[in-house]
């Protein structure tokens, strides 16, 4: 039987798988052929590879092959396991970090019931085109022209918002004339680099939330700057305390990890009395 876990043998091939779909749940099995403990795991992963192939793809990352994906996310433990939307990293989790358990076949049972759940809380939770935090606010990567005409004009938005640069690639030029022919408000807030984002653009941002008409849509280039204002906008109006706002976020699927200062900044902001 043909495996449903994809094996790369390079790092341009998983390079390929990850960036294929930018909206394609991916989960990336970091394992080395001698791993005692990755081996009992084989035929529940490939179990679960197969129940969950229509929202997710799983992926053998094998420490032995590919030296830049363990690299890079500081991958030491094996097993470990990512949950990625396209290339964006959400979550990291390694075997280890759950309860331990008497046997090691209950172990892993309770490995594997943890990676389903999580499968199946993204899927419900991250919409293909765009990602719901509240009736008001979502956010998503940029939207391209096909996508605006043939379902995010039908969604019910009445305002957009892009934070896309005119330098950035996936800008879309005409893409306020798109809105606007259904009615659909349009406003564009570039944000440049996200390494320069401040408090000043926190506070802009929440000022054209709460004067445009919801509900409201703010996407960016792979959506993760538009992901940094909702949370922090919404957490804002709701007196969440701004050290709570990474973990909230990480609950709903998407992490935080690897935004360095901003991560601060956002905090910061949250807990202003402005």
């Amino acid at each position: 039987m043909t495996s449903k876990i994809l094996s790369p043998n390079t790092d341009q091939e998983l390079s390929q798988i990850l960036n294929q779909d930018p909206y394609r749940i991916l989960v990336l099995i970091y394992s080395t052929a001698w791993c005692k403990n990755c081996k009992r795991l084989n035929a529940g992963l490939e179990r679960l590879a197969e129940t969950l192939s229509k929202v997710a793809t799983f992926v053998h990352v094998d420490l032995d092959v590919l030296e830049e994906a363990p690299r890079v996310y500081k991958i030491e433990n094996t097993p470990t396991f990512q949950f990625l939307r396209g290339p964006v990293l959400q979550s990291t989790i390694n075997a280890r970090q759950l309860p331990k358990k008497a046997t090691p076949k209950e172990s892993d049972d309770q490995l594997l019931v943890w990676i389903e759940d999580r499968v199946r809380s993204f899927a419900a939770n991250w919409n293909r085109s765009y990602s719901k935090i509240t009736d008001h606010l979502a956010f998503s990567p940029s939207v391209t022209e096909k996508e605006i005409v043939d379902g995010l004009t039908k969604v019910g938005f009445k305002t957009v918002i892009a934070m896309e640069s005119k330098e950035d690639p996936t800008y879309l030029p005409k893409e306020a004339d798109l809105w606007k022919a259904h009615g659909i408000g349009f406003t564009h807030y570039p944000i440049k680099n996200v390494d320069e984002i401040g408090l000043h653009d926190f506070d802009e941002m929440l000022q054209l939330i709460e004067s445009q008409p919801g509900p409201i849509l703010i996407h960016s280039d792979i959506g993760q700057t538009a992901a940094v204002f909702v949370f922090a906008s919404v957490a804002k109006q709701h007196d969440r305390p701004g050290h709570e706002v990474a973990t909230w976020a990480k609950e709903l699927g998407f992490d935080f990890e690897g935004l360095g200062r901003l991560t601060t900044v956002i905090s910061t902001w949250v807990d202003s009395k402005s």
